[in-house]
């Protein structure tokens, strides 16, 4: 189901997302500049190209499969096979770990003492 009937499309939110994206077996570094639950747009080195399928691992997702829907030298539209946790794309990389364990636990805590 799409937010917008007329253009057929999911309501996009702009951002800007590190995300890992494997071209031919090749990870690179892209910015991602918005975003639905079905598809994104990210820039593009000019090495991406239409009809290719991507692997896109941003926030805590990993190896998102998407098709190239479209290009631009600079720009690219992806369209994931599945729909995403939006919340979870935003989410800095690495977040998401708790330590259970050892000194860490409570690095933080409001009363440990500080030498």
């Amino acid at each position: 189901m799409t937010d917008d009937p007329l253009h057929g499309r999911d309501k996009r939110s702009s951002v800007i997302i590190r995300a890992a994206v494997v071209l031919d077996g090749i990870v690179v570094e892209r910015r991602v500049r918005n975003l639905s639950l079905h598809g994104a747009c990210v820039d593009n080195q000019d090495d991406i190209r239409k009809g290719q399928t991507v692997y896109v691992s941003m926030g805590t997702l990993d190896h998102l499969a998407a098709e190239v829907m479209w290009t631009t030298p600079q720009l690219a539209g992806l369209r994931f096979h599945l729909a995403i946790d939006l919340e979870a794309a935003r989410k800095p990389r690495g977040s998401g770990t708790t330590v259970k364990a050892g000194w860490m636990v409570d690095v933080n805590h409001a009363y440990r003492g500080r030498t």
